[in-house]
């Protein structure tokens, strides 16, 4: 119990420290970028959620050492304390007005910090927990420790539909406080670091696994980046949908993401893992470029529907994906290919989608153009798959832990 209350509690408090920012964007973009066109501003504050794309898996390649060599709970304990004082330091960050470009620059930092600590933390808290469950479990729990990263995000969606805009240094502050009291729930819980593994080259089958759990785990953040960042600024431009409607939306829409999880984690436990992810893959690609059509002059009933479709492509594929990735890794390097693996499919795809999405509609006018996005990352993750499945047949599978 208390290895599952230290990973689920540390997975809650890592999502809201990392969601948070991306709810406030609207808030914070002519704070800290201000500009005549706010479409620029949106462009310049949606822009810092891929500047980790060295950070995040630097901090994953650190972590991943770490947690493969001396244990889980020494990484988690790490992670946990720099999210949370990263968090609560943004909260005291002076705005462009007050002190010019020191603002947006320690803003930039901040988020630096954040993706460095955070690469080591979903992973890392994953396999703490699945390492020791029962293999026919793993895809239950796989889902509910999903689920509450959900719950992470939802606080994060609640609390900035309530207090955004000029409260929203208290959000920063409060992330960093209760992740430091995280820190005293995490202190007490067992280490189950199984016994090292003897180190060997790289082969075939090793190389593939990593890509495949990158490019997976890149469509997963390109569907989330999506939904909760991408459409809280996108609505209202393009429908009826004002800023605080899409804000409150979001909030009701992961409170559905937190009760399908346990669901189709319930599902994955009498369906291969495999053919869940094939299926969100496929969905995404097919669905994406209709639904963002449906968009254009959508009244509130229409683009929920549409976020909601979004939400049941991803929790087709989040609900199996750690206990997928955890089996997928090889024994000896799982931390390090799980924790590179997801850092890279989040900076490389995932976290580029709300700016890259913005460009493109900016650039051609075309309502689905951000659509195309998602299917390209669809596309490399069903080829990263099949390569996986049917171009490493024969080599050694990584060794399984009970």
């Amino acid at each position: 119990m208390g290895r599952y209350l230290s990973a689920i509690i540390g997975h809650v408090l890592k999502y809201y420290d990392k969601s948070i920012y991306g709810f406030l964007i609207p808030f914070l973009a002519p704070l800290f970028f201000p500009h005549n066109d706010p479409v620029y501003s949106l462009l310049a504050a949606y822009a810092l959620l891929p500047l980790g794309i060295l950070a995040k898996p630097l901090g994953a390649y650190v972590f991943g050492k770490w947690g493969d060599r001396w244990g889980r709970k020494f990484c988690l304990f790490i992670t946990l304390l720099g999210m949370g004082c990263t968090t609560g330091a943004i909260g005291f960050l002076p705005t462009f007005e007050e002190a010019g470009w020191i603002g947006p620059t320690l803003l930039t930092c901040g988020r630096l910090l954040q993706n460095f600590f955070a690469a080591g933390e979903s992973s890392g808290g994953a396999l703490f927990l699945l390492e020791h469950t029962e293999k026919k479990k793993r895809g239950l729990m796989s889902s509910l420790f999903d689920a509450s990263g959900i719950l992470g995000i939802f606080l994060a969606a609640f609390a900035a539909t309530l207090l955004g805009g000029a409260h929203w240094r208290w959000l920063f502050w409060f992330g960093g406080l209760a992740s430091l009291a995280g820190l005293f729930i995490r202190r007490s819980s067992e280490e189950t670091f199984p016994p090292p593994q003897e180190q060997r080259k790289w082969e075939k089958r090793d190389c593939a696994a990593f890509f495949a759990v990158a490019a997976v785990s890149g469509f997963s953040y390109a569907n989330y980046y999506l939904l909760s960042t991408f459409l809280n600024g996108f609505l209202p431009l393009v429908s009826k949908v004002s800023l605080q409607e899409a804000l409150a939306l979001n909030t009701l829409l992961l409170g559905v993401d937190l009760l399908l999880l346990p669901l189709f984690g319930w599902l994955s436990l009498r369906i291969e893992k495999e053919k869940f992810i094939f299926t969100a893959l496929f969905l995404g690609a097919l669905l994406a470029v209709p639904l963002f059509f449906l968009l254009e002059g959508a009244d509130l009933w229409i683009a929920g529907s549409v976020r909601i479709t979004f939400t049941v492509i991803g929790v087709c594929l989040a609900a199996p994906y750690h206990a997928w990735a955890m089996e997928t890794a090889p024994a000896g390097r799982r931390f390090m290919v799980c924790a590179m693996g997801a850092a890279l499919g989040d900076r490389l795809i995932g976290a580029s989608i709300p700016a890259l999405g913005l460009w493109l509609y900016h650039e051609t006018g075309w309502i689905a153009s951000p659509a195309l996005l998602l299917i390209a990352s669809a596309v490399l993750a069903s080829g990263a798959l099949y390569h996986l499945k049917y171009q490493t047949t024969g080599q050694t599978k990584p060794t399984e832990t009970t």
